[in-house]
């Protein structure tokens, strides 16, 4: 008979007295998203094949199998296994065999001119057990294996990251190549200006003047340089992105494929926020932590009561191999032994006051993880809303600046309006170009933190 010691896991509460059960909580930001109630989600570890991009899949597959941030993780969960089996050794007995002879020779004192020779040969076969009687053991293997399933929650979370960051970069690359044609253009727009600009000075039109060439030429050139800044951001998104997938930096030199500029609607299915505590892995593996947490208590209660080992030792023992195992030549004890810690200077207690609070500092972690994810996946969805907004009216804005852009190059060629108002149509359409640009790059930042907010994706089922 034993028994374990050490309290039985429970989930902490993770809401502040008086706040709704969460099972039944729904996210404000994406009430008409949550799936019935009836349907079964489940969860989908490949979101990212949603976005339908074959370069994107080609370059998950080589980053699950080339990262060495990845491959580090796999090795840590290698190790938490291997102290899984270690701590569960504890349980069987200990056996040990043990073979040793010797030949030894002093003087005769019955004849002195003599010596006297003995050989001793032992063969001996030790077991040792020690018995689980309050659950030290149990408990210490339980933790071993909520650390285990921890470390392998961290490598999902991190194949997670990894993904989410190679999204990222995905559609970032997509931006700054959009970015780019649209400088040039801009650059090709300023430069037809400028060339307007010299051939009016040298024919000499009225209202034209040296000032006017030096303007339009500031005006080109503050176009290239942020060309050439475009080109920098891009080259060194290229070379994140090839130590990324563990490859020289380099590699990448360009990207030929497209990418939407946007991330279209109805690729994330949002679940209750309940579902959250077992779909993030972090959240997973803080929780596994937790419990690990919770069973070492029950090892610091066990310290307090008697060890039972167990032995039984057996051989054979002779001064010849003859007839080394013959049964007169046997030999052997059973023991048992119980010993106690009758003083330890209350180190024993405070080891277990210690772990309980431990425990309370973990479950208070939890609580703040989980809060923090359904705040996350908050303020992704809305993120979501206000800039699928903004980019509806920057698009019509950069439509309307493009058009007056025209209009204004066309007027001023014809000579009807001055140059100051062209320039400032060409600023207006590049200030537009470039908030549009960056309101979809960040579309997409609010959609991968979504995914990342999420755990990956939900997909319902019935």
């Amino acid at each position: 008979m034993s028994c374990t010691l050490g309290p039985d896991y429970q989930r902490p509460a993770t809401l502040a007295k008086g706040d709704s059960d969460p099972a039944s909580a729904s996210y404000r930001g994406a009430a008409s998203q949550n799936p019935n109630p009836s349907t079964v989600p489940s969860v989908q570890l490949d979101w990212w094949r949603a976005y339908n991009d074959p370069l994107l899949d080609q370059w998950v597959g080589h980053l699950l199998a080339e990262n060495l941030d990845l491959r580090s993780a796999a090795e840590r969960i290698v190790q938490a296994r291997e102290r899984v089996v270690i701590a569960g050794g504890e349980r069987w007995p200990s056996v040990g065999l043990g073979v040793d002879g010797g030949r030894s020779f002093a003087p005769d004192f019955i004849q002195p001119s003599e010596r006297s020779y003995q050989s001793n040969i032992n063969v001996g076969l030790g077991i040792s057990w020690q018995a689980d009687l309050f659950g030290k053991i149990r408990r210490s293997v339980e933790a071993a294996q909520y650390q285990s399933l921890a470390n392998e929650a961290d490598y999902l979370a991190l194949q997670h990251t990894l993904v989410a960051e190679l999204v990222r970069l995905r559609a970032s690359v997509a931006v700054f190549q959009r970015e780019l044609a649209v400088q040039t253009d801009i650059v090709d727009s300023r430069q037809r200006t400028l060339d307007t600009v010299g051939r009016r000075y040298q024919l000499g039109v009225k209202n034209t003047s040296a000032l006017s060439v030096y303007t339009a030429e500031e005006n080109v050139a503050s176009a290239q340089a942020q060309l050439v800044v475009l080109n920098r951001q891009l080259t060194e998104n290229l070379l994140v992105l090839d130590t990324l997938l563990n490859q020289r930096p380099g590699t990448l030199q360009e990207i030929a494929t497209a990418f939407p500029l946007l991330p279209h609607s109805g690729a994330v299915t949002v679940d209750i926020p309940a579902a959250l505590l077992d779909q993030r892995p972090d959240i997973r593996g803080n929780e596994f932590r937790l419990m690990a947490t919770n069973a070492q208590v029950g090892v610091a209660m066990a310290d307090l009561f008697p060890d039972l080992t167990l032995s039984i030792n057996g051989g054979f023992a002779s001064d010849q191999w003859g007839g080394l195992f013959d049964n007169n030549n046997a030999l052997g004890s059973l023991t048992g032994q119980i010993t106690t810690r009758l003083f330890e200077g209350g180190r024993l207690r405070a080891q277990i006051r210690l772990r309980e609070s431990e425990l309370r500092e973990q479950a208070a972690q939890y609580a703040k993880l989980v809060l923090n994810a359904l705040a996350e996946v908050e303020t992704a969805l809305v993120q979501e809303h206000y800039l699928a907004e903004q980019v509806v009216l920057l698009q019509r804005g950069t439509s309307a600046a493009r058009k007056a852009e025209a209009l204004a190059e066309q007027r001023y060629q014809q000579g009807i309006s001055p140059l100051l108002v062209l320039l400032e149509a060409q600023r207006r359409r590049q200030n537009s170009e470039r908030s549009l640009l960056a309101a979809q790059r960040a579309s997409w930042r609010a959609r991968v933190d979504l995914h990342l907010a999420l755990g990956g994706d939900w997909i319902s089922k019935t």
